[in-house]
């Protein structure tokens, strides 16, 4: 049985629909799985920079808990003796 006309741009169309998934799983989804490994990488390199930058200031406060801490100690001692 012959395609009627409306069968046949239906047809063209789900032919054009067919050919622009395949353009968006060949080409899109890639680029968007390598924008995401460097987005990945550059998340990795912060977060280094970051844990230095936080190791440093644990450091700041534990040395100005100490002398405040040793502080105390002293006033303590000289209010003993």
């Amino acid at each position: 049985m012959p395609q009627t006309k409306v069968q046949m741009e239906q047809q063209i169309q789900i032919n054009d629909l067919a050919k622009d998934i395949e353009v968006i799983k060949d080409n899109h989804l890639q680029h968007m799985a390598q924008d995401i490994d460097e987005i990945r990488m550059d998340i990795k390199t912060n977060k280094a920079h970051f844990n230095g930058r936080m190791d440093r200031l644990d450091n700041r406060i534990f040395w100005v808990l100490g002398l405040t801490v040793s502080t105390l100690v002293s006033i303590i001692a000289s209010m003993v003796v």
